[in-house]
């Protein structure tokens, strides 16, 4: 497995489709009505908000080893763990932790390589809320699933190719509707963890 140098992502459909999502479908007709209780007009005080969902990657994991490498199975599973954390901290930084507004998105943009981080900014609502963060309330976990090839130099990880699907419920003020994320991620293990070294990513609606 070659990692693709960076390029410039897809963010074609982003921008129409996340922020037109969470603007015109989500406040237009036909949106699910909210259920949070209005502000207590009395006092000024509101309910505490919920406590935001936790989420799980669902990871399936192969291995490409050279000939002196380890058993590719095993490789496979010794790789999992970190990868599947990565993916975990990206979605939620990216979705769920990004709802009301990221300021800067510096916690995103550091999980990027420093050679692609400003391609990544530029990019950001073919990444993750980007433009709508500030008009949702809440990001509820659908579905976070990911298939990665891991290729080993001598024995140890890496590069690994990612493929990532997230499909999410999102909360406005005046309605809900759905987010989503499809995305290639191309990392590189470093000391310090995984970084996306390139990425061929799009939001909005599956196709």
């Amino acid at each position: 497995m070659t990692v693709a140098a960076p390029r410039n992502p897809s963010s074609r459909p982003s921008l129409t489709a996340l922020v037109a999502l969470l603007t015109a479908v989500l406040l237009g007709t036909g949106c699910t009505s909210g259920d949070r209780p209005e502000p207590d007009q009395a006092t000024g005080t509101s309910a505490a908000a919920p406590a935001r969902p936790a989420l799980k990657t669902r990871l399936v994991t192969t291995a490409k080893v050279p000939p002196s490498g380890p058993d590719a199975r095993r490789a496979a599973m010794q790789a999992a763990p970190g990868l599947q954390r990565f993916l975990d901290r990206y979605l939620t930084v990216a979705f769920v932790e990004a709802a009301g507004g990221e300021a800067g998105w510096d916690r995103l943009l550091g999980l990027f390589d420093k050679p692609v981080r400003a391609s990544a900014r530029r990019q950001l609502d073919a990444l993750s809320l980007g433009a709508a963060a500030p008009s949702v309330r809440a990001v509820r976990p659908d579905r976070a699933s990911a298939r990665a090839v891991v290729l080993y130099r001598e024995r140890r990880p890496a590069a690994a190719t990612v493929r990532v699907v997230f499909d999410g419920t999102a909360d406005t003020a005046k309605g809900s509707g759905e987010v989503h994320l499809r995305s290639v991620l191309q990392l590189l293990a470093s000391g310090g963890g995984w970084r996306i070294a390139a990425f061929d990513s799009r939001t909005g609606p599956p196709r």
